[in-house]
C-alpha cells in the first residue's frame, strides 16, 4: 500500500493525519478482539452499554421515562428488560429520542436517513465518532478479504446527486472516506442503478474493473444475461461485493461459475452502521460485536440458537447523539454455529430479509419465498421479475422479458412459481417495460400487502 503522509518532509515511512491514525488504532484493536471468546466480547459490550444507557437516561427524554425501571447496575437481566424499539416508535418519538447533549469529543452531529425501502424512511442523528467507526470497519472488511486498494473499483449503485448518470457514469476521487487520507487508491468509476442492463454491460466492459460493488439484484440480472448466452468480458475482475439487499440463495455459486470470482456480501444499515461482515474463510457472516450488540430473537423475545431464525434487534454502541436501544431493524436472520476460523465474533448463516415481505399462506403460516430463477429462466427469458401478494390467495407477477410467452408457456411458468411458493396461488401476470426501484435505489423481488 502507498500510505499518505501529512508530515512535511516525511514521505517514507508515511505518517498519516490524526483521524487516519485513530482508524488505524481501532483496526489494531480489532485484530485482537476478533479472536476473543464470545463471553469476553459480551462482557465488554455490557460495559459500553452501561455508559450508553446512563447517558440516554440523563439526556434523552424518551429514555428518561422508559428506562426508569432499570437498576443502577446494568446486567444481562436488566438489559433484556428494556423493551424492543420499533421502527414506528423511532418515527413518532424522534424528538424525544434525540439526546439534548452529546459529548463534545464525539464531534459534530449529522442527520442521516434510512433508505426508505419500507416506504417509511426514518431520520436519526450520528456523530463524527460513529462515522469513524464506520470507516474502521470498512478497513477491516478490506483487510479480511485481502483487497488491493490500488486496483480499479466500479460501483453500480444509487447516486441521487446525478454524478453517475448513464451511459457514461461518473468518476470518484478514491475508494471512500475510509481510505481517503490513509492510502492512495486506484481509480473509481460509478454508474447509477437506474441504468439498463445493456448500459451496465457496455460500461463494465469499457471500464474493466478489478472490483465491482453493487446490489444483489443488479448482479443477478447481469448473471441471467450471461446465462442467456450474452458475453461479458471482465478479464481483470477479482471480486464482486454486494450490499443493501438480502442475498438470494445460489447467487454466490452462480457468480463463481459465470464470472470466475468470489462474491463477498456486507450487512449494514444506514441508521446502525456495520452489522456483519462475511468471514474471510467462509460464506457466512461474523457479527461486528465491537460496533453493536446484535440480538437474534424468537417470537417470545428469547435469543435464538444455531439453526434458528429470528428478528434482528440492534443497539449501536457508540451513538450518544441518538441512542437506539434494542432497535428492531425489520430483518430476520439465521443464527450460525461458531466459526471454524476461530474468531469469537458471533455467526449468522444468512440474512433472510424484511418481515413485511414474508409470504402469507391461507392456513396462517408464513415463510420467505424462495424462487428458482434458473428454472424459471428456462421457461421465459426473464430480465426482471417482481411478485406482489395483494390478497391472501392472489399474487400479481410483474415481468420484464424479451419475448412475451404464449398461453401454454405462461401456464408452465405459473406452475413453477406455485411449486416454489408451496401453494396454488392465483397468479396475475403483467408484462412491463421496466420495474422501478425504491426511492433509495433498492429492489425487492417479493412484496406483501397482506396484513
Amino acid at each position: 500500500m502507498d500510505f499518505v503522509s501529512t508530515m512535511p518532509g516525511l514521505h517514507w515511512p508515511a505518517l498519516p493525519g490524526p483521524r487516519a491514525i485513530m482508524r488505524l488504532g481501532l483496526l489494531h484493536q480489532f485484530a485482537a478482539t476478533q479472536w476473543w471468546p464470545v463471553e469476553r466480547l459480551a462482557s465488554m459490550q455490557l460495559r459500553q452499554l452501561a455508559e450508553l444507557v446512563g447517558h440516554a437516561r440523563k439526556h434523552s427524554p424518551y429514555y428518561a421515562r422508559t428506562l426508569a425501571h432499570l437498576p443502577a447496575q446494568l446486567d444481562e437481566s436488566a438489559w433484556r428488560s428494556i423493551p424492543v424499539l420499533k421502527r414506528d416508535t423511532v418515527q413518532e418519538e424522534k424528538a424525544a429520542l434525540r439526546s439534548t447533549h452529546c459529548p463534545q469529543a464525539h464531534g459534530g452531529r449529522e442527520t442521516i436517513f434510512s433508505s426508505g425501502s419500507t416506504g417509511k424512511p426514518i431520520a436519526v442523528e450520528q456523530t463524527t465518532l460513529t462515522q469513524l467507526f464506520w470507516e474502521a470497519f470498512t478497513l477491516r472488511d478490506h483487510e479480511w478479504h485481502a483487497r488491493d486498494v490500488a486496483g480499479k473499483l466500479c460501483s453500480i449503485r444509487f447516486f441521487p446527486d446525478g454524478s453517475a448518470t448513464p451511459p457514461q457514469g461518473g468518476r470518484g476521487p478514491n475508494w471512500g472516506s475510509a481510505t481517503a487520507d490513509l492510502v492512495r487508491t486506484g481509480p473509481v468509476a460509478m454508474l447509477d442503478v437506474r441504468s439498463s442492463v445493456d448500459q451496465q454491460i457496455a460500461w463494465l466492459e469499457r471500464e474493466q474493473p478489478e472490483y465491482l460493488l453493487t446490489h444483489p439484484t443488479i448482479l443477478d440480472t447481469l448473471l441471467r444475461t450471461l446465462e442467456d448466452g450474452r458475453p461479458l468480458r471482465l478479464e481483470r475482475l477479482r471480486e464482486v461485493r454486494t450490499v443493501s439487499e438480502a442475498l438470494p440463495e445460489g447467487l454466490r455459486e452462480r457468480c463463481r461459475q459465470l464470472l470466475g470470482v468470489s462474491l463477498t456480501d456486507i450487512y449494514s444499515t444506514r441508521e446502525t452502521g456495520y452489522l456483519a461482515l462475511q468471514c474471510p474463510e467462509h460464506d457466512h457472516y461474523h457479527l461486528q460485536a465491537e460496533n453493536a450488540r446484535i440480538e437474534i430473537l424468537d417470537a417470545g423475545g428469547q435469543p435464538c440458537g444455531p439453526g434458528d431464525i429470528g428478528r434482528v434487534v440492534v443497539t449501536p454502541l457508540h451513538n450518544f447523539a441518538f441512542p437506539l436501544l434494542r432497535y428492531e431493524v425489520g430483518d430476520y436472520a439465521e443464527v450460525g454455529e461458531p466459526c471454524p476460523c476461530g474468531r469469537g465474533l458471533p455467526v449468522i448463516r444468512r440474512i433472510l430479509g424484511r418481515q413485511r415481505n414474508m409470504l402469507r399462506l391461507p392456513d396462517g403460516r408464513c415463510h420467505w419465498p424462495i424462487l428458482n430463477y434458473k428454472a424459471m429462466n428456462t421457461i421465459v427469458p426473464l430480465r426482471q421479475l417482481r411478485m406482489i401478494q395483494v390478497e391472501l390467495e392472489r399474487i400479481e407477477v410483474d415481468i420484464v422479458t424479451t419475448h412475451r410467452p404464449d398461453e401454454a408457456t405462461e401456464l408452465r411458468l405459473g406452475e413453477e412459481i406455485q411449486r416454489n411458493l408451496g401453494y396454488p396461488f392465483k397468479l396475475e401476470f403483467h408484462y412491463v417495460d421496466d420495474i422501478p426501484r425504491s426511492a433509495g435505489g433498492k429492489f425487492e423481488d417479493f412484496m406483501s400487502r397482506v396484513a
